[in-house]
């Protein structure tokens, strides 16, 4: 990579704070019949909806019930077709990736929520019903363990958030290099998302004014540790991270590892006890995976734009990488993302495209890893809402927003997992 980007190669941190009326045929052909629960909706429920919706996780309402889901028919709908839920993901179509099913709607998927809530929501036949989801994925025999010490007492702020790190106890006596990991949140009713970082300077909660030594602390925004780098993220409905074979990411003894809840409850009283569940290897695997950032810095987002644009190109001048996987990450005003990889004889290979919600942030690992060759160019243009009716507007009337690690700062990085040979 140029000089120029060599300040991200760095370690950063951010705070996360992350479920039509019936086509009318063509002629000649049959009418579409009219969805119902247990044939049509039922499944979409299962697939895209109950990793939050089934009762006992963050979306708490279960709409894996019949009679729920046909009550709030059109609620539903509503939501669908705006695009808010299931909230925004990666678009497959450009790249697609592990559980993309169970976190992304296509257009026809999203007709028929509409279709459905139209016809007066009807159930249908139970005899159609499809098999309910099976057991999902999990690492049930983990090399490590990484545990909240204590249960964690959810105290959240007037607006029902908090924002809670814990320094974890590293077992390790040898270097270990990970190739999958599992989040496992504690109380999924009030568990909204998870960061794993490596604090590299050995002094968590330094930027957040707690004594040295301290083990949980607050680490709400706009104080953030520049530090740290991401190792994982978790959303609801993302599970097991699998890394290909002969790669992983480097653990070492000694290293600081810190874990930062994001918590949505009502009211206080929650107990939380999150960990995380690790296979390891034990001998170093042919590719070393790692952390690296691609985006445009610096920029002002001016007061009252509401379609502002920024880009960034970034020219592999170093040898051939391998990208497993990223993170799209922007702040509040963030509306969609969308990264490529061209060179100079016009190919064009797409990396991650999507409209973005800052409480729905995910780790999106590609089903292949894309090759990014010497003298390409890794391209990104992220899209602001800076006017004053836009989604997560703080300031009225609009001000001028400059780049920042701050919440009520913008950004826009695809954190990429990738390797060098």
């Amino acid at each position: 990579m140029r000089e120029e980007n060599a300040w991200k190669r760095r370690g950063f941190g951010f705070v996360f704070v992350g479920c039509v009326t019936a086509v009318v045929p063509a002629c000649g052909s049959e009418p579409e019949r009219t969805p119902t629960w247990y044939r049509d909706i039922q499944p979409l429920v299962d697939r895209s909806c109950a990793a939050c919706h089934d009762g006992s996780g963050v979306g708490r309402v279960n709409l894996r019930d019949a009679a729920t889901a046909r009550a709030l028919a059109g609620t539903m709908a509503a939501r669908v077709e705006s695009g808010e839920m299931p909230p925004p993901a990666l678009d497959p179509s450009c790249r697609p990736y592990a559980g993309a099913e169970k976190m992304y709607l296509g257009p026809d998927d999203r007709a028929r929520f509409r279709a459905w809530a139209d016809a007066g929501a009807p159930l249908g036949d139970p005899s159609e019903a499809t098999t309910k989801p099976g057991s999902v994925a999990h690492i049930d025999d983990p090399d490590l363990v990484l545990e909240m010490p204590e249960a964690h007492e959810v105290t959240p702020d007037d607006d029902g958030n908090e924002y809670w790190c814990v320094v974890l106890d590293n077992p390790l006596a040898t270097p270990a290099w990970i190739q999958a990991i599992e989040a496992v949140p504690g109380d999924p009713l009030v568990v909204h998302h998870i960061g794993l970082y490596r604090d590299a300077g050995h002094d968590a909660g330094a930027g957040y004014g707690v004594p040295p030594g301290t083990k949980g602390f607050s680490c709400r925004d706009p104080v953030l540790e520049l530090d740290w780098q991401l190792l994982h993220a978790f959303a609801p409905g993302v599970g097991v991270m699998e890394l290909p074979k002969d790669t992983g990411i480097r653990l070492d003894p000694g290293e600081q590892i810190v874990i930062q809840m994001h918590y949505y409850a009502p009211k206080s009283g929650a107990l939380d006890r999150s960990a995380y569940r690790m296979r390891l290897a034990t001998e170093a695997p042919a590719a070393e995976v790692f952390m690296d950032v691609f985006g445009p810095v610096p920029f002002t987002i001016p007061a009252g734009a509401s379609q502002h644009v920024e880009r960034s190109v970034i020219t592999n001048e170093g040898p051939k990488a391998t990208i497993y996987g990223l993170l799209p990450h922007m702040h509040l005003l963030g509306r969609s993302y969308d990264a490529w990889i061209e060179d100079d004889a016009g190919a064009n290979a797409c990396v991650a495209r999507g409209d973005f919600d800052f409480h729905h942030q995910a780790l999106y690992m590609f089903d292949e890893p894309i090759p990014w060759q010497p003298g390409q160019r890794f391209v990104t243009e992220c899209t602001w809402d800076n006017s004053a009716t836009g989604k997560g507007q703080t300031h009225f009337p609009p001000l001028d927003i400059a780049w920042g690690e701050g919440t009520n700062q913008e950004m826009c990085f695809m954190v990429a997992y990738l390797s060098r040979p």
